[in-house]
């Protein structure tokens, strides 16, 4: 069953990993999915392996490059049109103790993780304002809700993640747009071909993946504005 018959999805980040997986299943329910991300040959297998790879297009975007986020929502907004879903999903961690970290790591993290969000957030906002309603799915992190030595970067961006998508919310929820934040535990990104329970076995990004389909199908008088996801027994 095509849940998300006739909706359009931005995901970021969606050349590898997590984001690939995400593009899947949004694809798989029914979704015309936009992929974006840094490298376009990556992002042009990565369509080649979706479900319906005619309901997708792949757009080349820098998520620390405000002109490259602007000309994306041009595009965009052009072809297919305003997206419905927009899954931030693009991010990186840069491991270093804070006594150590160069202010250019520190940057990198921040920039990509927690500004490079908030521009790729108010570049697409205005069109589904004007629509009176959409998703914005926040991949954030356990992160975003403990430190750990060695993550100070990592971790301040997912907590400045946090407020500034508490803030949002209420910027938004009188204009009918939900903003879910998902903190997922350590998530597995291989193919989903291995055993689905058992002990030794992480969150899978397959998982992680089904349970946002989930959420943008729930009907629109339902808000889940933060969830914590876990692998069962690792």
């Amino acid at each position: 069953m095509e849940v998300l018959d006739g909706k359009i999805a931005v995901v970021t980040g969606a050349s590898r990993g997590i984001g690939r997986h995400i593009a899947a299943a949004l694809n798989r329910a029914g979704a015309f999915v936009v992929l974006t991300g840094r490298q376009m040959r990556t992002l042009e297998e990565s369509v080649a392996s979706m479900p319906q790879p005619t309901r997708c297009k792949a757009y080349n975007c820098d998520q620390r490059d405000p002109e490259a986020i602007s000309a994306l929502a041009r595009h965009v907004l052009d072809n297919p049109g305003p997206p419905d879903i927009l899954v931030n999903n693009a991010g990186l961690g840069r491991g270093g103790l804070v006594k150590d970290m160069p202010l250019d790591e520190w940057n990198t993290v921040i920039e990509t993780n927690l500004t490079g969000v908030f521009l790729t957030t108010q570049a697409f906002l205005p069109a589904m304002i004007e629509r009176d309603g959409g998703d914005i799915i926040m991949i954030s992190s356990m992160s975003g809700k403990k430190g750990d030595s060695g993550a100070a970067a990592y971790a301040a961006s997912k907590f400045g993640l946090q407020g500034f998508s508490q803030a949002l919310n209420y910027e938004v929820r009188r204009h009918n747009i939900r903003v879910m934040v998902l903190n997922p535990s350590s998530v597995d990104t291989s193919p989903d071909t291995g055993a689905k329970e058992g002990p030794g076995l992480h969150l899978h990004a397959a998982d992680l993946a089904a349970t946002i389909v989930h959420l943008a199908a729930l009907p629109r008088r339902t808000l889940v504005r933060d969830m914590d996801i876990w692998g069962t027994n690792p």
